[in-house]
Parts: structure tokens; sequence; C-alpha cells
């Protein structure tokens, strides 16, 4: 898929977009897009979710009157493409990267969407106890709880952790239209921590998955999935490694 098509439809100054993307810069001011959203970055590597999100639509199209639950959301960029290409949603972004996490509520208030995105500077995973999370090194690009392979010269950060079934009761959430992730791997302990009956109140999940190894792969998240009445309605892989899954009752 070209890029330059993409981001000439998406982006008000795409020529200045695809400038500091190809050198990895990163802009002094935010980008804008023709729908009239902004979006801010803090390193040359945030182009990435903006490419996947805005402009691919990796994770499709929100519905209007929503309620999205945002795991792992970075700097905000999905939580800003559902605030602003769907009409009253209302989105819980978890992010635990603090650095991330702060320009994430910049992005917020930029876009004047503080009354439809509520954001928390936690990790989820499988239970509530804290966790190294490796922050860089060892070609980690984005955070992630999973210990990476080989020798570990990672940069590791200690962050407070919660669970989906916690997000759901902690928000008084009786039922989630659309749940994303992008847990670089935590996917996993994530949905098989969570009891049968918090599953049943999402309907939907458009999810990155990230093949780790023989147990933890594409291939059991479906199984996992359809034990649980969840029927895959797509899947697409963007290389041997990750790719996206939706799943939906």
């Amino acid at each position: 898929m070209q890029l330059t098509p993409l981001v000439s439809r998406s982006v008000e100054n795409w020529q200045r977009f695809m400038y500091h993307y190809a050198l990895g810069l990163v802009p002094q001011t935010a980008y804008r897009f023709r729908n009239g959203a902004k979006v801010k970055i803090g390193r040359g590597v945030d182009h990435v979710p903006i490419i996947e999100i805005f402009l691919r639509q990796d994770y499709g199209k929100i519905r209007d009157g929503s309620v999205v639950l945002d795991l792992g959301a970075n700097i905000g960029v999905f939580a800003i493409y559902a605030a602003s290409t769907a009409r009253n949603v209302r989105v819980f972004a978890y992010e635990p990267m603090t650095d991330f996490f702060s320009l994430m509520k910049e992005n917020i208030v930029i876009n004047d969407f503080e009354s439809y995105v509520s954001c928390f500077n936690l990790a989820v995973a499988g239970d509530v106890n804290d966790r190294q999370l490796f922050a860089s090194g060892n070609g980690i690009l984005f955070p992630t709880l999973i210990a990476p392979q080989g020798t570990d010269e990672s940069v590791q950060k200690r962050v407070s952790c919660t669970t989906l079934a916690n997000i759901l009761d902690s928000n008084d959430l009786e039922m989630i239209d659309l749940l994303k992730m992008d847990t670089e791997g935590a996917e996993y302990e994530i949905l098989s921590a969570t009891p049968p009956a918090y599953l049943k109140r999402i309907r939907e999940i458009r999810m990155e998955y990230h093949n780790l190894d023989q147990e933890r792969n594409v291939s059991q998240l479906k199984r996992f999935l359809s034990s649980q009445d969840f029927e895959i309605t797509h899947e697409q892989a963007n290389s041997p490694t990750n790719g996206n899954l939706w799943a939906r009752r």
C-alpha cells in the first residue's frame, strides 16, 4: 500500500508529514488532520501509530455512541482517532509509560477531548502486581511487559498494573462496544486471566497480535476467542511476528 496517497488524503500539510517521517524527525508542532484532529509526537517512531490508525485504519471505523477501551494507548493516537471520527464516543485509555502518558494527555487537551477520553497511567496485565516494563533496548520500539529474549540490555521501569476485569468494575462499565488492544504481547495474559463473565461484557475486540512462541500466537488467540463465543471477523498478518485480529460476538 503506497503511503503518499494515504497521507495526502488525511493530513493537511502532508508534505511536512512525509519529510519528517522519512528522516525520523519530530516536528515542533502537532500534525493536523483534515477532519480537524491534531496529534503531537515525541519520537520519530510515533509516525507508525498514526500510519496504522489514521491512514491505514488497521482498527477500522468507530460507531457513533461507542464505549471504547484503549489498552496500550501510547501517545493517544487511537483515542483521538475514535473521538474525532465518531460522535458521542467514550474512551478509556490505558498507557503505562509515563512519558507517553503525559503526551497522550497533552494531545487530548489540544483536541478539547477531555469530556470524551479518560486517561490512566497503568499497565494492563494478568494481575494487579507491579511489574517491570521493558522500555527500550534490544530492538524494543514500544514498551512491553514481556521480557526480551537473549541478552537483557533493556531499560526497565517499575509500573503499576491493573486487569481487564478491574477496569470494567472501577469504571462501572456494564458493556464495552469495542476493546482495542496493542499491548506488545501481553494480550495473552490479559485475556486468559479475564473471567468469562467479564468477557461477555465485550461486544467486539480489535487487536494487534504478537506471535511470541508456540503457545502464544495468533492460532492460540483464535482458539481462545472462539471458545468464548467470539467470531473471528478479520485477520491480517503484517509480518511473521505480528498482525491484526478482530473478533465479534
